[in-house]
């Protein structure tokens, strides 16, 4: 395995700016599967949603 504290501060910089970059990737990708699981497990969670786009629906209606 590989020493971090060994490599130099750019080689570290771009190493977290990578795992940063995947990280919200997949947050992004994922993000309706984790909002249909929550949904289903948390009906609080599930009104919250239907609130937000009975909203947006108004005011997409209405300019």
């Amino acid at each position: 395995m590989m020493d971090l504290n060994s490599l130099p501060l750019l080689s570290k910089i771009i190493l977290v700016i990578g795992f940063t970059l995947g990280i919200f990737s997949v947050i992004i990708f994922l993000r309706y599967p984790i909002m249909l699981i929550l949904m289903k497990y948390s009906p609080k969670y599930r009104e919250f949603i239907k609130k937000n786009l009975a909203k947006k629906k108004s005011k997409k209606i209405v300019p």
